[in-house]
């Protein structure tokens, strides 16, 4: 175990950890990637400089509201924006911004910052000092912006800064600012050039930031709860505010912080298995094996199968692993526990062969019953290792390993702690120490039955009296009714209320499993924090509070000619592309032989093409204005070319193949594009690669703002589908025309894998379900019983998951398939005890039920609070994710032993079988359908 924690600890996070490699959208967007990047420098007056874009992924929004969020009345006073000008210069005046600002193209010098409100009343070259001003020229000045806002140009202009109520009130309650960093950082060519090393740099200086701001608000980060989780108020103003890069360090902070419950949830488990097995040593042996299948598990997963990859997901496994190992142990000790009245010690028989003969009846029943639900469960997690999305693949790969390892430990290790503690131990009530006077006598350790087993007589546990007095009367009789259930029947009374119970648990079945078949993809973007967090609905205000929005709040769209496709397997360092390392080695873009930039006809079919996209009708609902692209949206460079051409009194009909690619190059090199002539260039528009012109792109600027769900995205993809078959001329010079949109369509591929995920691991996980019922009894009745009781509690959770609001998200998609898993676990095992009731003499279905549930009743109750109880703390995390796994698991456990209960129990009770109906012996003419009364373990010796 020691030794394995060299290969413990989680791997950098990438941009596509996430995204599906093998995906059509993926595979299009490296390829334009890599081709952009293969693209030829420039070498004259178009060259961009380090930090002269300004970027909108490192960028720091404020959203500005009264302190009352719900108060409509005019925020813009002089002393509002006094404090809105002092809250962004602790930004603008950090020591390290000159080194993180957009600078003026040609010089040192940081540019303007012209998306900043409380600039637009003291000027853009204004020093910071932050003078209070006067009201009636702040009056003025807003009453001219809000009029403006009636024509095109206003609206573009002031759009961004006003809620859009402010028409209609006259005044603005509500304002945002964006201060934008510059990008590429000195030492990188572009801004997507290694992302990962470049977010490190942004996120290191936001952290710079941090240190200034929060005490400034008054706020400090504590021990569990997150500065940013409470609002932040200053003079009366609630400011938000958000950014990628602060997005991710509050994530990996709060991750952090949200892992420490994880030691509760191991303190819990630990006094709990304490308290339930009445030894501190057992209890001790217990935890060691669960926690050492962590770092053992991580041996093989990275050692054996190779596969660095290991995220913040794959520490979820530890509250999972919790539960199932301490159900494993429970199982061993309990059933060790019983063997003393179940073999009785032979005359003359030594203490070790006894001990012996006990441990033989223990351990074949552990090993088959525990085997049967370890099974199970790691088939579950198993069905996520099919997913295309490799964090959730390898999160079931990793869970799986470390359930299998639990069974491992728990019949190897565990057995021989029993016999220790047995032998050497037990000694002792009190500490261990040989002179304590409370040592057992020699006659009770030669008769060890009254010690372990409860002997006769009524046991002591709360649990063990709750089925003996109320559980077990309640449903099969109590002694005044021991004639009639002795004669094989359950009691009238008894009688009724299983059928009430189990008539109960199929309309609930039934009506949760209506809600489950309501659960859809998200309609929303996925909120990671929960709702009291200044980050929660941010992105959702920001397009839906405001006017309008800078072009940077919009999916910015690539349409290339000449790029066939990517080479996953060709890559400058020599290695193929490693799904378990997204972020190495993508592949190389595969350009097009045949694509001529100097053909007539590709030349008509691109500027064909750049009125195609200008032009498309768009109704989806993430459209805004009923087209595809934004007003002046697309960038079309042969226009501007032709342009260019003209001012030197030149056409392109007039040139020759080779004059058309020299002037090409010359434009390339020396002009900037109109829609962005101080920071733009062509460099990634005319693709010059090797002295060679092998692709060229047409950007565009779509209507569909950045981060919307995946149906409308959907929506959208299908009219940009439509697009591209319009666009595809047949001309073999031009070629096909390939596109990519960032993040939009490739998480929208993951956001539907997650979904189709869950169904198709329902369509594994449930097959497997029965399958390992069937071995584990036997027995095709009480394998369908128990796999009716499985199908309504998935519903039951899934239902309850709906009811409440939540979508098949990432947490949902992959908690429903670890829901199968668990929920088999308590049914496999009081099927399998109903099962060897038979074995053991008791040949009715009462008495069956009664063998089962005194001999498993308290195991999978204990079970069932170890597991609930760990996963239980996870409430306490700041993480929707965490949170809803713990609501998830929770909810799980009590419907599981709910189900096995008050369904189960009661349909085997009812139904039976009695004797060996619907064994499988009997069904395919192997076996009698007679009573048969288990020889004694001395008999069968």
């Amino acid at each position: 175990m020691f030794a394995s924690f060299a290969l413990w600890g989680n791997t950098n996070p990438g941009e596509y950890d996430w995204t599906v490699s093998s995906s059509e959208y993926s595979e299009d967007q490296d390829a334009i990637t890599d081709a952009l990047s293969s693209a030829d420098a420039l070498t004259g007056a178009g060259v961009v400089g380090s930090r002269t874009t300004k970027s909108f992924i490192h960028s720091m929004f404020y959203i500005y509201e009264h302190e009352n969020t719900d108060l409509v009345a005019n925020i813009a006073t002089a002393a509002n924006i006094q404090t809105f000008c002092e809250i962004e210069s602790k930004l603008t005046l950090l020591d390290g911004y000159p080194e993180y600002c957009a600078l003026t193209p040609g010089t040192s010098d940081c540019a303007d910052i012209d998306l900043s409100y409380p600039l637009l009343y003291y000027g853009v070259d204004h020093d910071w000092s932050c003078p209070l001003l006067d009201q009636s020229d702040i009056d003025t000045k807003t009453t001219e912006m809000i009029d403006a806002l009636s024509t095109d140009i206003g609206e573009l202009q002031y759009g961004f800064f006003f809620d859009k109520d402010v028409e209609t009130n006259g005044f603005p309650s509500k304002v945002r600012s964006m201060v934008q960093l510059g990008a590429p950082l000195e030492g990188f060519e572009t801004e997507s050039d290694d992302i990962t090393a470049q977010a490190r740099l942004y996120e290191g200086f936001i952290g710079t930031w941090e240190d200034v701001v929060l005490p400034y608000m008054g706020m400090t980060h504590g021990q569990t709860a997150s500065a940013f989780a409470q609002a932040h108020v200053k003079n009366g103003i609630n400011v938000r505010y958000w950014g990628f890069d602060l997005q991710n360090i509050e994530f990996l902070r709060v991750v952090q912080t949200d892992m420490f419950f994880s030691i509760f949830s191991l303190i819990f488990v630990f006094i709990w298995i304490w308290i339930h097995l009445g030894s501190g040593f057992l209890a001790s042996i217990s935890m060691l094996q669960i926690v050492a299948s962590l770092p053992l598990g991580a041996a093989i997963y990275k050692g054996v199968f190779q596969i660095p990859f290991f995220d913040t997901l794959h520490t979820l496994v530890i509250f999972l692993v919790l539960g199932v190992g301490a159900d494993d142990c429970f199982v061993l000790v309990d059933g060790w526990k019983q063997t003393a009245e179940l073999v009785l010690r032979k005359d003359g028989q030594s203490y070790e062969d006894y001990l012996c003969d006990r441990m033989t009846v223990a351990y074949g029943r552990t090993a088959q019953a525990v085997f049967n639900t370890s099974f199970t469960t790691a088939m579950a997690f198993v069905a996520t290792a099919i997913s295309p999305i490799m964090p959730i693949s390898t999160f079931g790969i990793y869970a799986a390993l470390c359930i299998v390892i639990n069974y491992v430990m728990v019949i190897t290790l565990t057995p021989c702690a029993v016999l220790v503690y047995e032998v050497y131990i037990q000694k002792w009530r009190g500490c261990p120490c040989p002179c304590n006077d409370k040592r057992k006598t020699e006659e009770e350790i030669k008769n060890p039955v009254k010690e372990i087993g409860g002997g006769t007589g009524e046991r002591g546990g709360i649990v063990e009296r709750f089925f003996d007095n109320c559980y077990i009367p309640l449903f099969a009789g109590g002694k005044a009714e021991a004639q009639e259930a002795g004669e094989g029947r359950a009691p009238g009374r008894g009688k009724a209320f299983a059928v009430a119970s189990i008539l109960f648990c199929c309309a609930w079945g039934v009506f949760a499993g209506s809600m489950a078949f309501k659960l859809t993809p998200p309609t929303e973007q996925e909120r990671w924090f929960k709702g009291s967090h200044m980050f929660t609905g941010i992105l959702d205000d920001n397009q839906k509070l405001f006017l309008g929005g800078v072009d940077d709040q919009y999916v910015k769209m690539i349409f290339a000619y000449g790029i066939e496709g990517i080479d996953r397997d060709k890559n400058p360092s020599g290695e193929k592309f490693n799904i378990y390392k997204p972020n190495d080695n993508r592949g190389t873009a595969v350009f097009n032989s045949n694509f001529d930039i100097t053909n007539a006809q590709t030349q008509a079919d691109i500027l064909a093409g750049c009125q195609l996209i200008r032009n498309k009708v768009c109704n989806a609902k993430a459209c805004a204005g009923g087209k595809l692209t934004r007003t002046g949206g697309v960038t079309c460079f042969l226009e501007e070319f032709d342009t260019w051409l003209g001012g030197l009194s030149l056409t392109r009909a007039g040139l020759s193949a080779d004059d058309m690619k020299t002037k090409l190059i010359e434009f390339r090199d020396g002009e900037k594009p109109a829609s962005d002539p101080i920071a733009g260039s062509w460099e990634e528009v005319i693709g010059l690669v090797d002295g060679e012109i092998k692709f060229v792109t047409i950007p565009a600027v779509s209507s569909m703002q950045t981060l919307k769900p995946v149906d409308q995205k959907e929506e959208v993809r299908e009219v940009v589908d439509t697009l591209l078959t319009e666009m595809d001329t047949g001309n073999e010079a031009t070629g096909k025309v390939i596109t990519e949109a960032g993040i939009a369509w490739t998480w929208m591929i993951t956001e539907r894998g997650l979904v189709n995920g869950l169904f198709t691991g329902f369509a594994i996980c449930f097959p497997v379900a029965f399958l390992v019922l069937i071995v584990a009894t036997k027995n095709v009745a009480v394998s369908t019983y128990a796999i009716a009781a499985i199908i309504q509690i998935v519903a039951s959770v899934m239902g309850i998951v709906q009811s409440i609001g939540y979508d098949l998200g990432v947490a949902e998609s992959i908690a429903g398939i670890i829901v199968i898993g668990f929920s088999v676990d308590y049914v496999v095992h009081l099927a399998h005890m109903y099962m060897e009731g038979f074995e053991e003499g008791k040949v009715t279905s009462v008495d069956r039920f009664k063998y089962a549930c005194t001999h498993m009743g308290s195991t999978v109750v204990a079970g069932a609070i170890t597991t609930g109880g760990s996963g239980s703390f996870m409430f306490f995390c700041q993480l929707t994710f965490f949170f809803k796994m713990a609501l998830l698991i929770v909810l799980t456990i009590l419907f599981s032993l709910f189900y096995a209960l008050f369904f189960f129990m009661p349909m085997l009770l009812l139904i039976g079988p009695d004797t060996t109906f619907g064994n499988l012996d009997t069904l395919f003419g192997k076996g009698k359908a007679t009573a048969v009364t288990k020889p004694s373990f001395e008999e069968r010796d």
